[in-house]
């Protein structure tokens, strides 16, 4: 049996493979070659490692410095809303926005009658009508927005607890709003004394009543604010808050001059560090006698405000998660 011969190549000649679209030949030092030289390197993910520490629970009190971002990030919020219960407050009315200068005006008069008429409180104040309706107007201010700041968290529970924000957004709307009515109410009192004898002259002192408005407001934020956590956690002390506040009007010489009737000079420097005092002797100097008072009385103002707003803002936070718990 013949076997035919297996005649094996001895070598293969190379083929010749063109480098397909899309592959990249590296050489043998690992070096790029030229077609890839010129290519941007693709794009990586950014993949960020989970840090476990990091979570916070729903309603933590975020780090000062967060919570005072997410503040400002809520301004738009506290635009709208503060408009939003302007425009509603009165809408339930026949006479509608008018009560919010009606009301002061008529508070005055009772005031006017039973203690400039029957108890004769104006002896020595020449013009006792606009002097106790300046001062019924700005107090009634502090009454009113203090008293709804300290509320805040109670009368704002649904949204407290239906929502993720800085729950001082939902304070400061309702003393931007309380602000805003107090503009028309102070436009209406310098009409006032303009019309009702003995008419007063307009004086560029008038101007000084916005630095006046200013502190009073930083002064009823800090003080509301101050007041809303004891007053979220025992609710009785908002029945207090009314009585307090008009007891620190009567205190205040709203409708009474207190060097006239108070010789003891320590009871004297009690009223003079009121910061509340301040806001009524300064507006009177400034409206009905076109005085600029000493710079003592503006630096009790400024110091309180300022204070009382940075010591009720730490509060106010420090006490953030109790608003949203459940009772």
């Amino acid at each position: 049996m013949t076997n035919a011969p297996f005649d094996a190549p001895a070598s293969r000649a190379p083929q010749d493979r063109s480098p397909d679209k899309g592959s990249t030949r590296v050489s043998v030092d690992g070096a790029m070659p030229e077609s890839a030289a010129g290519q941007e390197p693709e794009q990586r993910a950014q993949v960020e490692v989970f840090n476990p520490n990091q979570l916070q629970a729903v309603g933590a009190r975020p780090p000062l410095g967060d919570y005072l971002r997410d503040l400002w990030g809520s301004r738009h919020f506290i635009m709208y809303d503060a408009k939003v219960r302007l425009a509603v407050s009165q809408d339930h009315t026949i006479l509608g926005k008018a009560w919010i200068v009606l009301n002061p005006i008529l508070l005055g008069l009772t005031f006017y009658v039973i203690f400039g008429l029957l108890l004769d409180t104006s002896r020595g104040i020449d013009n006792f009508v606009a002097f106790i309706f300046l001062g019924l107007i700005m107090f009634t201010y502090s009454i009113r927005s203090v008293v709804a700041v300290s509320r805040s968290m109670q009368s704002g529970r649904a949204l407290v607890k239906g929502f993720m924000f800085p729950r001082a957004a939902l304070t400061l709307s309702i003393v931007v709003r309380d602000a805003m009515t107090q503009v028309w109410a102070i436009g209406a009192m310098l009409v006032m004394v303009l019309l009702i004898p003995p008419l007063e002259p307009i004086s560029w002192t008038w101007f000084l009543l916005v630095p006046v408005f200013l502190l009073q407001t930083v002064f009823n934020w800090g003080l509301g604010m101050l007041l809303a956590p004891l007053v979220n956690r025992v609710p009785d002390v908002s029945n207090l808050m009314a009585f307090f506040m008009r007891l620190w009007m009567y205190a205040s010489g709203i409708f009474y001059e207190p060097s006239r009737f108070v010789q003891d000079e320590r009871i004297l420097a009690l009223f003079h560090f009121n910061p509340l005092y301040q806001v009524l002797s300064i507006s009177r100097s400034l409206v009905l006698r076109a005085e600029i008072p000493p710079l003592s009385s503006w630096a009790i103002l400024a110091t309180a405000s300022i204070v009382l707003c940075v010591v009720g803002f730490l509060v106010f936070w420090r006490n953030e998660e109790s608003y949203a718990d459940e009772r």
